[in-house]
């Protein structure tokens, strides 16, 4: 589950979008490039999805995913080829250093697109954390782990997750913490600020946009969990490695520090 941005004013690429990923993911629509750039730094989103058509500026797409990967390098990217499309613009892309680009010819998008969005989000912060913690913990609790990160955008409370997980909440504390895990309303603080991590090492946002996208009550609120939880300010965990460090400090306090790579992957 993810939370994805699409670019496109075409209503046939909107719904061929949204058929196959909609059941998975939730796909917000962006009908133009300033207001998918305001969505990818003030709500959740770990994939945005470009039509070329409605990329500017006009004739230098190659240009706009560039400024999108400068200023927000976590975020997935999924590019809609038009027919046509100039291979110049290609070479664009890796003279620009862009990475984790992945190309549908729009013809293909209802046939193609789970299967891209799904190969985008292998570098996402859920997907690096559960790498890293899946060799130690057993599968019950990766699970758990895994659905707390993929549905941070949902704002799950503890009895929530422990209902998604088929468990009341203080049995899935108890298996939590039997495998060295924080009880499940910890654990969901965790999962914020993993996600808080990797998104306060991009250069377009700032520790107020980062609460916001995490619905923290206020900036204060945001800075006070980072202090306890972590003993950093936003600087300071940008600083320091972002998600690495985060995860870093997860590990330690799961007591897998020193087995686990300490995000060294997530870097």
């Amino acid at each position: 589950m993810a939370f994805v941005s699409l670019l496109t004013r075409d209503p046939q690429v909107e719904r061929a979008v949204r058929r196959p990923l909609e059941d998975r993911h939730v796909v917000a629509l962006s009908g133009g490039w300033e207001r998918l750039l305001h969505s990818v730094r003030e709500r959740p989103v770990t994939c945005a999805i470009l039509d070329e058509a409605f990329l500017p500026p006009l004739g230098r797409p190659a240009g706009a995913l560039a400024e999108l990967r400068e200023r927000f390098p976590s975020v997935a990217v999924v590019w809609l080829a038009r027919p046509g499309s100039d291979p110049r613009d290609l070479l664009r892309l890796g003279q620009a250093g862009v990475d984790r680009l992945l190309l549908v010819p729009v013809d293909d998008v209802e046939r193609d697109v789970g299967g891209s969005v799904g190969r985008a989000l292998g570098r996402g912060t859920a997907a690096l954390v559960t790498r890293e913690v899946s060799p130690y913990l057993p599968p019950r609790s990766v699970a758990a782990v895994r659905l707390a990160l993929d549905e941070v955008h949902r704002r799950l409370s503890a009895d929530d997750f422990a209902g998604r997980m088929d468990l009341s909440r203080p049995h899935l504390s108890v298996c939590l913490r039997a495998a060295g895990l924080p009880s499940a309303g910890h654990l969901l603080v965790w999962v914020r600020l993993l996600h808080a991590g990797r998104w306060l090492a991009d250069p377009g946002r700032s520790a107020e946009s980062v609460s916001r996208q995490l619905d923290y009550s206020s900036g204060a609120a945001f800075r006070r969990a980072l202090r306890e939880y972590l003993g950093a300010t936003p600087t300071q965990v940008a600083r320091e490695g972002g998600l690495a460090f985060v995860l870093g400090c997860f590990l330690k306090r799961c007591g897998l520090e020193g087995r686990a790579r300490l995000g060294r992957s997530a870097a």
